[in-house]
């Protein structure tokens, strides 16, 4: 034999022991393959989804949702053969709890049910053990409920200005849906202003937070809120510190610069409003006093009228007034019936004066009241104002007295005088 036929012949027994051991060990797989198809094993399957079915419904018909279960998921050890394990896993194999017998609002506990892959013959699959044989669940109903929107200014303000206690709001209430457990605990909405240096109004819209009646977030999922954002208004004010005054006419023989002390309390209040308002207002007039009608010393009570756009945010709606004259001294006399007369008599009539004598009081320096006497003194009534329907009988005019020779010299108070007039008796021609 040649060496290239031995070269062949070792090639051609190299080849038949390959294909040997090839045909012996497909056979020996198929053996066991064959063998081994019908026994079965255990697998774990570690987080099955746990999934109800008919919530749609349930909600649809009742009102009803589920808002609370004990868990998610469960840990299964199943037993069936190794083909039929290798088709599942714990992705596609489901634990399902049928809601469709629930009708009422309460807690439940409910075996599940397993559900397979399709292509998976349930029969040949045997639940070994599970961590949870039952589902413990909460089934609410679903209720909706309007509560107000109420704030807090929580930042501050810039220097002269100050943010009003009370936001407004818009909508003041907003209404919440979920479950009535969830629903009941909320109290209110609130919003919170934090800004810091503010110097004008604020307006806009913004989010909320829902609370419980103690004041605590709820952070619950499962409410809905039927208006996601309120417009909210902080008002801002200028503010001033505003002195109070009281227009004081001169008169009498006193004047204010000289011989008025004023006692006003309180003596200035806080004003608020807009800027250009606020800056307008340098004090506020409570009323007017007339000199000639102060003896020695006047005392009333105002009310504080704050003037127009703005409020007074002091608190105090009164002050009480007081008026003293000082540095003059005051002294009655008698102005003789010679010294009284009457103006602008009516035409055709006649003016009597009653009064023999009209006593007034008289004010000024005390070395000036010294030299004066009533002689010094006349009352002169104007009688234009009478009219032709009242003219006849008793009338009381006004009158007003004159000082001669004593311009420090003033009249305190006001004086009227008994007049009768009479219609002159009037000669015709036959």
């Amino acid at each position: 034999m040649n060496k290239e036929t031995e070269k062949k012949k070792s090639l051609f027994d190299s080849r038949g022991f390959w294909m040997v051991f090839s045909l012996v060990a497909a056979i020996m797989l198929w053996l066991y393959v064959t063998t081994t198809e019908g026994v079965e094993r255990e697998m774990t399957l570690s987080g099955v989804k746990v999934e109800f079915t008919g919530a749609e419904a349930m909600r649809e018909s009742s009102g009803l949702i589920v808002t609370e279960q004990d868990r998610t998921s469960v840990n299964l050890t199943v037993r069936a053969t190794r083909r039929v394990l290798s088709k599942l896993s714990s992705n596609n194999v489901t634990a399902v709890i049928d809601l469709s017998r629930v009708t009422t609002d309460g807690r439940y506990s409910v075996s599940y049910n397993l559900l397979f892959p399709s292509g998976v013959n349930t029969d040949e699959i045997t639940l070994v053990r599970s961590n949870a044989d039952v589902v413990n669940f909460y089934v609410d109903r679903q209720v909706r409920k309007t509560v107000p929107v109420e704030g807090q200014f929580l930042g501050s303000t810039a220097e002269g200005y100050l943010a009003e206690d009370n936001l407004l709001f818009d909508p003041m209430v907003v209404t919440v849906s979920g479950p009535k457990t969830a629903v009941n605990a909320v109290d209110h909405a609130y919003i919170a202003i934090n800004r810091s240096e503010v110097d004008k109004t604020l307006s806009y819209f913004t989010t909320y937070e829902l609370m419980d009646a103690d004041g605590n977030v709820i952070e619950d999922s499962a409410i809905t809120r039927e208006t996601e954002e309120v417009s909210v208004t902080l008002s801002v004010l200028s503010v001033k510190q505003v002195p109070l005054d009281i227009n004081i006419k001169n008169g009498g023989g006193a004047t204010r610069e000289e011989n008025v002390s004023l006692q006003i309390e309180p003596y200035n209040i806080v004003l608020g409003g807009d800027a250009a308002a606020i800056d307008s207002v340098s004090k506020i007039v409570l009323g007017t006093i007339d000199l000639s009608g102060v003896a020695s010393e006047y005392s009333n009570v105002y009310t504080i009228v704050p003037p127009d756009s703005t409020e007074n945010l002091s608190g105090v709606t009164e002050a009480n007034v007081t008026v003293s004259i000082i540095g003059l001294a005051t002294q009655n006399f008698n102005i003789d019936h010679e010294n009284i007369t009457c103006i602008n008599v009516p035409e055709g009539y006649g003016a009597e004066i009653i009064n023999q004598a009209l006593s007034v009081t008289i004010r000024a320096p005390k070395e000036v009241l010294e030299q004066m006497s009533a002689s010094n003194l006349r009352a002169v009534a104007d009688l234009t104002g009478a009219s032709e329907t009242n003219v006849s009988g008793y009338i009381s005019p006004s009158v007003r007295i004159y000082i001669d020779g004593f311009p420090e010299a003033g009249v305190v108070g006001r004086y009227s005088i008994i007049v009768t007039l009479t219609q002159k008796e009037t000669t015709g021609e036959n």
